[in-house]
C-alpha cells in the first residue's frame, strides 16, 4: 500500500522506541507497586504482587533484598517464594538465575530438613489445625523444590557462577533429603 504524501509511516526506530518506552514504564510501575507494599512491611502482598506482575527484573531486585533479610524468612514466606523462585529459573539472564539460586540455597538450608522429614512423619493423633496447616505448607514446598531440582541439570551446563551455585544447591539438597 503506497504511503500518501504528507503522512509519514512509522519507522522501525520509532516502533522500537515506543515498545521500549512502554516496557520501561511498565517495569517502573511494577517496581512502584512492589515498593509501596515493601515500605509498609507487607511481605505477603509484596511477594503476591511480584508473582502477579511476572517481571523478572523487578522480581530479581526484590528477591536480592529479601535474601538479606533473615527476619522475614518464615515458612509462609518460603511457601510463597518458592513458586516465584522456580519460575525465575527459566530466565535467560544469569543475574536472575543467581539471585534465584542464592535464595533457594538459603531456603533449602533453613527449611529443607523439616520439609523432607515431614513427608515421612507419622500422622498426628487428634485434631491439630496448626500442625495440619504446617504439613500442608511443607507439602507445597516439597512440590516446588522438586520442580527446582528438575531444572538444575540444564542450569549446571551454563557454566560460570550459575553452575557453581547449582552445585552448591545440589549439595544442600543432598544434605537435607538424606
Amino acid at each position: 500500500m503506497p504511503v500518501e504524501q504528507g503522512i509519514e509511516s512509522p519507522s522501525e526506530d520509532n516502533i522500537v522506541e515506543d515498545i521500549m518506552g512502554s516496557t520501561i514504564n511498565l517495569s517502573a510501575l511494577c517496581s512502584l507497586v512492589v515498593r509501596r507494599y515493601w515500605e509498609r512491611n507487607d511481605v505477603k502482598n509484596t511477594i503476591g504482587s511480584m508473582e502477579k506482575m511476572a517481571d523478572n527484573a523487578v522480581t530479581a531486585d526484590v528477591l536480592s533484598i529479601i535474601t538479606e533479610r533473615n527476619e522475614i524468612m518464615t515458612l509462609d514466606t518460603c511457601t510463597s517464594l518458592l513458586p516465584i523462585l522456580a519460575a525465575l529459573l527459566a530466565s535467560d539472564m544469569d543475574q536472575h538465575l543467581n539471585v534465584s539460586l542464592d535464595l533457594l540455597l538459603k531456603l533449602v538450608r533453613m527449611y529443607g530438613s523439616p520439609i523432607y522429614s515431614s513427608l515421612s512423619a507419622p500422622a498426628s493423633v487428634g485434631v491439630d489445625i496448626e500442625a495440619e496447616q504446617r504439613i500442608e505448607r511443607y507439602s507445597r514446598c516439597f512440590v516446588e523444590l522438586e520442580k527446582v531440582k528438575a531444572c538444575l541439570p540444564s542450569l549446571s551446563r551454563r557454566g560460570g557462577l550459575v553452575a557453581k551455585s547449582v552445585l552448591e544447591l545440589n549439595l544442600a539438597f543432598q544434605e537435607v533429603s538424606s
